[in-house]
């Protein structure tokens, strides 16, 4: 029987969780003698209980902030009941949102904490995260599924079959995948790679139109299309399309939603269409196109529907990487200062709006991960004159800064890291927030009060925080007031935050 085991919440501190366990009448009895990476944080540490030979063994990651306390002991089930008590710890609620996040780091953390827990009810959110675009998110859930599989698989698919039996019609393990961009780029795939629907894409599409994000339900409307899936006519004609802004749906796009259902149901249903030559057919003309192929892009609304039928292409892995940055654990990350970085790999782009829409592909690049912070912009000012250590994690509040600053910012990294460090330009910005597929936000398409902590389809974080971004050129990119990718401006006088790139090699 494996011990059992607790996971601390990541905001507890090893010294908020010394000083539980010394109340309880634990003894720290040794701890790692390495330098820890975060100053009072060590990595291992062992506890003894004397009073009933219990012993507590403690391990600390500190990349994802994963705390492990594992109990041994003749009472070593009765211990962990106690601390559990005791201590912020996670449980299956906590672990499903993290599962769940947009966040690599977060989704790893849950990934972690739940072979750590063998957290059996979350055997199906790992499942599916074995087809998460990142590598090292897919990665670890083939590793952590198989950690579970081998006392939770009955357990599992009794719950999946009791979902099953309550909706017949539909895909209960659809309905499963963590994180609505998964769904959407489920739902992209199959357009993408199937000829023709069959009575499990149906199932599918069944559940993506009843599905809780309404950009879901979008496109699998178009789906539907494409597919020809007459049989799921009855709940396409009941799908609710996006009426208001409180379901993301800009008002310009509130009448076209509706009108698409329409259509779609229409053309399923075999029912005649305006006559050709005839003005309203001829309005309806491109979306009839986008409705039996792939969408010719040629304004904003053409590219809507694009970006609602095209999956994110992942790129291939860089050839090589530049001197200054190294893989560690799965992540890009600078060589000296540890700054967290991602991959846009040269792949096309849709890039611009309306008159200056267009594609470019991209020259394949690494981006900050989030926006230098005023800890990391400190320690680099000053550690650019003699390097010490680590720049540590950089979670916090982005630096406001001016142009000039932002430059000089980079020059700082770049004599810590011995290589080129620069701001991006604007294309590169709007690349690294936008993703191969055109869409509006970083996000997807549809408004939300919560994309400050959505990332982008590269995994680049903090686009729309509280302020927006220098580029090359004295431009400020994205923030809280213009989330859209393709928002760009000139203030001279303003302030913004810095992200840097490096060049592929």
């Amino acid at each position: 029987m494996r011990s059992p085991a607790l996971v601390t919440r990541p905001e507890v501190s090893f010294e908020a969780m010394d000083r539980v366990l010394e109340a309880m009448g634990w003894f720290l009895q040794s701890e790692s003698q390495t330098p820890p990476l975060i100053p009072g944080e060590p990595e291992l540490a062992v506890y003894v209980k004397r009073a009933t030979g219990s012993a507590l063994h403690y391990t600390f990651n500190p990349v994802l902030r994963l705390r492990v306390l594992e109990f041994s002991g003749p009472d070593a089930v009765g211990e962990w009941a106690i601390v559990r008590k005791a201590l912020p710890v996670l449980e299956a609620p906590a672990l499903a949102a993290l599962l769940a996040s947009s966040e690599t780091q977060d989704v790893l953390l849950g990934l972690l904490a739940t072979e750590a827990l063998r957290e059996r009810s979350s055997m199906e959110r790992v499942a599916a995260l074995r087809f998460h675009p990142e590598f090292s998110v897919s990665r670890t859930a083939e590793r952590v599924l198989a950690s579970l599989v081998p006392d939770g698989t009955e357990e599992a698919f009794a719950r999946l079959k009791e979902e099953k039996e309550a909706h017949p019609d539909r895909s209960v393990l659809f309905a499963h995948l963590p994180g609505e961009e998964q769904r959407r780029q489920v739902l992209r795939w199959l357009i993408h790679d199937q000829p023709a629907s069959n009575p499990d894409v149906d199932a599918v599409l069944r559940a993506a139109l009843v599905d809780a994000d309404a950009e879901v339900r979008v496109t699998a409307v178009m789906a539907a299309a494409r597919l020809q899936a007459r049989e799921v006519l009855p709940a396409l004609r009941e799908a609710r399309m996006p009426t208001s802004t409180r379901e993301g749906a800009d008002p310009r796009d509130r009448q076209f939603y509706s009108n698409l259902r329409d259509l779609v149901a229409q053309v399923l249903a075999g029912r005649p269409l305006p006559p050709e030559g005839s003005p309203k057919r001829e309005r309806m003309a491109p979306l009839l196109r986008a409705l039996s192929g792939p969408a010719d892009v040629r304004d904003d609304p053409t590219l809507l529907l694009h970006a609602l039928t095209t999956p994110v292409d992942p790129g291939s892995r860089p050839e090589g990487l530049p001197e200054a940055v190294v893989e560690r654990e799965g992540t890009y990350r600078l060589r000296r200062s540890g700054l967290e970085a991602r991959w846009v790999p040269p792949v096309e782009h849709w890039l611009g709006t309306g008159p200056t829409l267009r594609r470019v592909k991209s020259p394949g690049f690494f981006v900050a991960r989030v926006p230098v912070s005023r800890a990391a912009a400190a320690w680099a000012m000053a550690a650019s004159q003699g390097p010490v250590g680590t720049a540590g994690p950089d979670v916090e509040e982005p630096l406001p800064c001016t142009f000039g600053e932002a430059e000089a910012l980079c020059s700082a990294l770049s004599r810590i890291e011995g290589a080129a460090l620069r701001l991006p330009s604007s294309e590169e910005w709007e690349m690294a927030a936008r993703g191969p597929d055109g869409r509006l936000f970083p996000w997807g398409n549809s408004m939300r009060d919560d994309g400050a902590s959505r990332a982008s389809p590269w995994g680049v974080e903090g686009l729309v925080a509280s302020i927006p971004q220098w580029a090359q050129g004295g431009l400020l990119c994205g923030g809280r007031e213009q989330p859209v990718c393709t928002s760009r401006r000139e203030e001279a006088s303003a302030v913004g935050a810095a992200r840097w790139v490096v060049s592929a090699p």
